[in-house]
């Protein structure tokens, strides 16, 4: 096996290395580089949701104390497409100087019709969101089972009903931007970005200008979330570069609350009207789906329904999906921390509750009646692969979960209880990729002084890269994590795969553990070769270097004393891809062993819901996770628990609300933008299922996707009446609640 069999430090609970540094501020993020002469850059936006520009005048603007220069991103003539899209940049003195020469710009638009409600565009079906050749509703790819006319047939109960979750925001608590500075001859370009792809933004900004290779250096020390929304330097990181370059200063071009909000990015809604049939013991024969949802203006940025339904499909033998893009005047969706999971998971799972109840069913047993099975030609080729046994592992973590929650004392039928307040409980599943690849080149350097030294240009999104890496070298080099120096987020070092798809983890682990393999190896045949001794008689211990010659054992520190040179220095990377197809013994070591993908999940809530205020508390929160080998136990544990949390606030608080008449979004703040509060998180309770023997694999997006849909099962057992659209507000449960009342089904 490529991990050592003993692990000393690797699968420890290891507290964060920078914590310190961020606690007390002392961690330096982009906003909070301050260069000297630099200027600050604001954008003017359009106040209108879909509209050309007929003038613009900047004469007046010009004429402002602090004006220094102009970045012209739309001209006049130019279609503008959503409120907030960009016009122009201006750099000034200060960040008030550039909002007065925003406000002395002069903009003449010709207002043009918008929508930027799904229903309101699936009327209008032409277009009135603008753009040449496109249209308000696309095709967005339909599937059919083969003889699904009769799928029907035979069932023993149906459900169908609408279900759905609409648009929400990253909201990253650092927003985007950078600084931008140019060295004096204009000729080379750095920037701290706030970013999830340091090597990326480096090369956005270098093609941008036509640059040659390792003109442009990008710098990310700390980073203040991304969540999918930060791949590359985006419109205000090239204002930001442009504007410096004119002006010959460093700039500062960071988006505030409102343009965070507005521009920073969305995850698409996703509404469906499902129709699901089963047997009596509760085994799905059919499943059909007409869903829509919203990606803003960009005619493919919606969420991909191709995983309906989610996590049961190859179970169900007869699925029929109608699937329809919605094209609105809002910004452009990014990719959001699980793309397209979440949806899915609501507008399945929450239909298997439904079913359930109608089949009168324990909703746990329904769905170990509806499990993936496991793959058994996938084990012939990767028996440690997911698909390979997911079933299997579904079934383990139910059954690990149910004890933890005690399901079988506490779940009772939908509305059962007596009272106004009522609790219940609900759950569901998930499943992601989490893979890893290259490049993620990785330097270890192992000083004469005792000092070791590990180099990445990866970056650390708030997930504990840094501490991953000193754990993986500490563990090979007999250290502690505190004893190894990590530099990563400086794109001068080399290329890194971008921190998405849960890849960062498995993507560079590997390729840590090999530079401090070989480093460990060129040193302790360094130190041979000054104590006259065998290389195969040295080996490390914790803290030490065990000499077989004379049993002594050298404190690492003094080892590293007696190198007779400044340092020795490893570096390792991933095999290219063409290695790795061509060696099949390469490929089991890097992408089986070392590595692997596929994970899964269940998780399980409970609620208590007041049935005459609509308010919904989630009391507690159980989260079952299977991985592969655990790195840092702790970072693992707080992953999985910041993906619950995450997921309670779609379940329960975030939606993006914009106004019919102005197109606007009307709550572009943390005001009313809700999130939650420390108060309002009940006790989460984790179990990390590891198989080391699968290598690593990453957690980071998989538990934030089946909270929602357990929540609005635990609300629907809690009252007996579904709630069908997250986030489930007090308003939609009053209006659940008097729907019932009114003998509505």
């Amino acid at each position: 096996m490529p991990w050592p069999t003993t692990r000393r430090v690797i699968g420890t609970r290891v507290q964060r290395l920078d914590g310190n540094e961020k606690a007390t501020g002392r961690a330096k993020y982009s906003f909070d580089i301050n260069r000297p002469r630099m200027l600050h850059a604001r954008i003017l936006r359009s106040p209108h949701a879909h509209a050309t520009i007929k003038t613009l005048d900047t004469a007046a603007a010009e004429k402002v104390a602090g004006f220094r220069a102009f970045y012209l991103i739309k001209k006049a003539g130019a279609e503008v497409f959503f409120a907030g899209d960009e016009i122009i940049a201006v750099a000034a003195d200060t960040e008030e100087h550039a909002d007065d020469c925003l406000r002395a710009i002069r903009v003449e638009y010709n207002v043009l019709a918008h929508q930027v409600k799904e229903a309101d565009s699936l009327r209008s079906t032409t277009n009135t969101t603008g753009g040449a050749g496109v249209t308000n509703v696309n095709a967005g790819g339909d599937f059919t089972t083969d003889n699904f006319e009769n799928a029907f047939a035979g069932t023993a109960a149906t459900v169908q009903a609408d279900y759905g979750v609409g648009v929400i925001s990253h909201q990253c608590l650092e927003s985007h931007g950078l600084v931008a500075e140019w060295d004096d001859k204009q000729e080379n370009l750095t920037v701290w970005a706030s970013t999830q792809a340091v090597p990326n933004t480096a090369e956005g900004l270098r093609v941008h200008f036509k640059m040659k290779p390792g003109e442009v250096k990008c710098i990310t020390n700390y980073m203040g979330g991304g969540f999918g929304s930060k791949f590359g330097p985006d419109i205000q990181g090239i204002a930001a570069a442009e504007l410096a370059r004119t002006t010959r200063q460093a700039v500062k071009l960071m988006l505030d609350r409102a343009e965070e909000v507005t521009v920073g990015g969305i995850r698409p809604s996703a509404f469906g009207n499902v129709k699901i049939g089963g047997t009596k013991e509760g085994r799905i024969q059919a499943f059909e789906v007409d869903c829509y949802g919203t990606g803003g203006v960009s005619r493919g940025a919606t969420v991909s329904f191709a995983i309906l339904p989610y996590v049961y499909g190859p179970a169900v033998p007869n699925i029929k999906r109608l699937h329809r893009v919605v094209r609105t005047n809002i910004q452009t969706a990014r990719a959001m921390r699980a793309p397209n999971h979440p949806q899915n998971s609501i507008l399945t799972e929450l239909a298997i509750d439904d079913l359930a109840a109608r089949l009168n069913v324990n909703p746990m047993t329904m769905r170990l009646a509806n499990l993936p099975p496991d793959d058994v030609a996938e084990a012939k080729t990767n028996p440690r692969g997911y698909i390979a046994q997911r079933g299997s592992i579904y079934r383990a973590e139910i059954a690990i979960i149910r004890k933890m929650c005690n399901w079988d004392r506490d779940w009772h039928v939908p509305g059962a209880q007596k009272g106004t307040i009522k609790s219940g409980m609900g759950m569901a599943l998930h499943t992601w990729g989490g893979g890893g690849r290259g490049p993620n080149p990785t330097r270890v350097t192992i000083n004469a002084n005792g000092t070791v030294l590990a180099q990445s240009s990866s970056q650390d999104l708030g997930t504990a890269q840094r501490t991953l890496m000193a754990i993986i070298i500490a563990d090979v080099l007999g250290l502690q994590p505190t004893d190894i120096t990590v530099t990563l987020g400086d794109s001068s070092f080399g290329p890194s795969t971008p921190s998405g798809g849960s890849t960062t983890a498995p993507g560079t682990s590997p390729a840590i553990l090999k530079a401090a393999e070989t480093a460990r190896d060129a040193f302790l045949t360094a130190l041979a070769g000054r104590l006259n001794v065998q290389r195969n008689q040295l080996s490390i211990a914790p803290g030490v270097v065990v000499n077989a010659a004379n049993n002594q054992r050298i404190p690492f520190r003094d080892a590293c004393s007696q190198l007779g040179v400044p340092n020795v220095q490893a570096n390792a990377d991933w095999p290219t891809t063409k290695e790795l197809q061509n060696s099949a013994p390469l490929r089991e070591e890097w992408t089986t062993r070392l590595t692997n993908q596929g994970v899964g999940g269940v998780q399980i809530a409970e609620v208590k819901v007041d049935t005459e205020t609509g308010i919904v508390t989630c009391s507690k929160f159980w989260a079952v996770q299977d991985c592969g080998l655990i790195i840092n136990k702790l970072a693992c544990e707080s992953q999985v628990a910041g993906g619950v949390i995450m997921g309670l606030n779609y379940a329960l608080y975030e939606e993006c609300i914009f106004d019919r008449v102005t197109g606007r979004q009307v709550n572009a703040d943390m005001e009313f933008y809700k999130l939650a509060g420390i108060a309002d998180m009940p006790p989460i309770q984790v179990h990390m299922h590891d198989m080391p023997e699968r290598g690593v694999i990453g957690i980071g997006e998989p538990p934030t996707i089946a909270t929602a849909a357990a929540v609005g099962n635990a609300i629907f057992n809690a009252i007996g009446v579904r709630v069908p659209i997250a986030p489930f507000t007090p308003e939609r449960v009053l209006a659940a609640l008097a729907n019932r009342r009114a003998g509505n089904p």
